[in-house]
């Protein structure tokens, strides 16, 4: 018997079409459509937030700023980070003085910056420490100090920022003449009737530039989340902050080491890895809602053996044009 459609049935699927349609709606664009742990999760630490419990606002800016369950949005990150930081939450006090630090969801102020992490710092929160160590071994938004860097890469490594440990020893193996200070790039912007093709002239068009890839900051090259201080006359070592990458899986907390070496009068080449902080499993669901079991990490923490090689040119003081392997891409200073 072959069925028949009627107004009525016609009504009722169009009625269900439209409750399927306004479920998908309701689900963030960034997360999963079968990741509901995620999405629940948001949305029952949004509601204790608004409730004012302090550690559901630090946890429901961290959801924004990682899009777990919810669309990225830095904005809304940094309005829970500072409404939970300025009632005393510390780890929202680091997590907001180091986005201040980078510039991320917040104009870039180094001196608000080093408040939040001084008060975060002095209450044990380990990534607060481990950033301030390295503002002071920098230089960067305070004095050079790099008594007060190895003291705070020690208490980093106290309360559990394994990597500080590899700082506190290269700061400590440090010639006896540089104890107190780094030589840093200080080289002032090059004037085009005085511009010559030299290794220091090459550095100073780098060092003055903050660059991006496609709108995003990089971690090898100075830039508003690296610091860069010189090898020698002609290198260049830079140490990006703590970044973060989903593999869908696994959340990453790692950060970038790079040398930049000159080759001629307007090439040079960077060779940059990964150094990984910290591995977080993150809940997965089948088809059928239910949890898929966690396996062990094929990611190690600590200094990655791939090692990544650019070779670049100047076009000019605000691009340069980079090659890996056979692609090819322009860098862009702001």
């Amino acid at each position: 018997m072959r069925y028949r459609f009627t107004p009525k049935t016609v009504s009722l699927f169009q009625i269900f079409f439209a409750f399927l349609l306004t479920l998908s709606l309701g689900l963030p664009l960034s997360a999963s459509q079968g990741d509901w742990v995620l999405v629940e999760r948001f949305e029952k630490q949004l509601t204790a937030a608004k409730a004012g419990k302090l550690k559901a606002m630090y946890d429901v800016g961290r959801l924004y700023e990682r899009g777990r369950g919810v669309d990225i949005d830095l904005a809304e990150a940094t309005k829970w980070y500072k409404k939970a930081s300025s009632s005393g939450q510390h780890s929202a006090q680091a997590r907001l003085g180091i986005m201040y630090f980078e510039g991320r969801g917040v104009k870039q102020n180094y001196k608000k910056a080093l408040k939040l992490l001084n008060t975060a710092a002095k209450n044990k929160v380990p990534s607060a420490q481990f950033q301030l160590a390295n503002m002071y071994e920098l230089g960067t938004g305070v004095p050079q100090n790099l008594k007060k860097a190895i003291y705070w890469y020690s208490e980093s490594d106290k309360y559990g920022y394994y990597l500080a440990k590899n700082r506190i020893t290269r700061l400590k193996n440090l010639p006896a003449s540089t104890s107190g200070t780094v030589n840093r790039t200080t080289a002032k912007p090059i004037r085009a009737a005085t511009r010559r093709a030299t290794p220091t002239a090459i550095l100073s068009t780098i060092t003055n530039g903050q660059w991006f890839k496609r709108k995003k900051a990089v971690g090898y090259l100075p830039s508003n989340i690296t610091n860069c201080v010189n090898g020698s006359e002609s290198t260049l070592h830079c140490i990006s902050t703590s970044q973060e990458r989903s593999t869908g899986t696994e959340l990453i907390n790692y950060y970038i080491e790079s040398r930049i070496r000159v080759k001629n009068k307007s090439s040079f080449d960077i060779v940059y890895s990964n150094n990984v902080l910290s591995i977080e499993s993150l809940s997965i669901e089948d088809g059928d809602g239910n949890l898929i079991e966690k396996t062990a990490s094929r990611i190690k923490k600590g200094k990655q053996g791939k090692k990544r090689k650019l070779s670049c040119r100047i076009k000019n003081k605000n691009i340069i044009s980079c090659t890996k392997n056979s692609s090819s891409f322009d860098l862009v200073s702001r």
